[in-house]
């Protein structure tokens, strides 16, 4: 089973530096060569190490390597060259990542399409009235009240008055006299009396 290997994150974006302290035992020579290697697939990207002021601690400086890889993780390890042996002491997984971005940018909304509302109004263009006549009012008449005509009295009275009548159309009555109209009197008196029995 293979050992979990450390992980360095490396921002892909810009130039990074990594600092390693190597200590060489058993040999009083230095180290020729200190380099570290990244294994992109087939390629290997390899990165000289430089010596510090501090003691055993060497330095490498990563350039921007946005244009030469992807971002992802990749198997990398150090090495160091002793006259003509080769160890590699270290191995770890270089994670290149791109820099944390916030981009914003305004897009439109979409519009809702509105539902027209049916809507109908009328309006007169012109008007013709046509007057409607008022109720006819009643024609108010003189009221002509007619006295009851006065029933004559006598015989007499009553003969005058048909007389009166007759001189105006072509009719002629005679003259009635005291004698006639007692006759009368008595006539009318029988024929009541004749009809109540």
């Amino acid at each position: 089973m293979e050992p979990l290997l450390e992980t360095i994150d490396l921002d892909i974006e810009e130039s990074n530096e990594l600092l390693f302290k190597v200590k060489v035992e058993g040999v009083e020579q230095a180290p020729a060569k200190v380099r570290l290697v990244c294994e992109v697939g087939e390629l290997g990207y390899m990165f000289d190490g430089h010596a510090t002021s501090e003691e055993g601690v060497v330095q490498f400086l990563l350039p921007v390597m946005k244009d030469k890889v992807k971002a992802g993780t990749y198997l990398s390890r150090v090495e160091v060259l002793i006259e003509n042996r080769y160890f590699a002491p270290v191995q770890f997984n270089l994670n290149l990542k791109q820099a944390v971005k916030v981009v914003a940018e305004s897009i439109q909304a979409p519009q809702r399409k509105v539902v027209p509302q049916v809507k109908v109004t009328a309006t007169s263009i012109s008007s013709r009235t046509t007057p409607v006549p008022p109720p006819p009012r009643p024609i108010a008449r003189p009221l002509v009240v007619e006295e009851p005509a006065k029933r004559p009295a006598t015989l007499k009275e009553r003969f005058a008055n048909k007389r009166n009548e007759a001189s105006q159309g072509d009719q002629v009555i005679e003259e009635v006299t005291e004698s006639s109209e007692d006759l009368i009197r008595e006539l009318a008196q029988t024929f009541v009396k004749t009809k109540k029995k």
